[in-house]
């Protein structure tokens, strides 16, 4: 299978700054409705590790990279990048995963 047909995981760990986790969680929640109704999202979902509870992880699958790459040029993710650089502690951590 090839890179363009094999499905992409990700797992994006996330620090919110601890004064404004009403507003970041507001803003990932917002571009996670909009992800959602992508067609090459198949799922995404914002949770919270039980051992760090001052970090949040997205964890993410697509159809496919050119469905993330196509993912990644929405504007409501581009703002939204924009938006949540304010709100997080430093930049979020993005690891891309393949099915074994």
């Amino acid at each position: 299978m090839s890179d363009e047909e094999r499905p992409l995981f990700l797992v994006v760990t996330i620090r919110p700054r601890l004064d404004r986790l009403e507003e970041a969680e507001a803003q990932l929640q917002s571009m996670r409705r909009n992800s959602l109704q992508e067609p090459g999202c198949v799922f995404m979902h914002l949770v919270q590790p039980q051992d760090d509870p001052e970090s949040w992880v997205m964890l993410e699958m697509f159809r496919s990279r050119a469905a993330w790459d196509e993912h990644m040029q929405q504007p409501y993710n581009t703002e939204g990048n924009k938006i949540l650089e304010d709100l997080l502690r430093e930049p979020s951590e993005l690891r891309l995963m393949d099915e074994k």
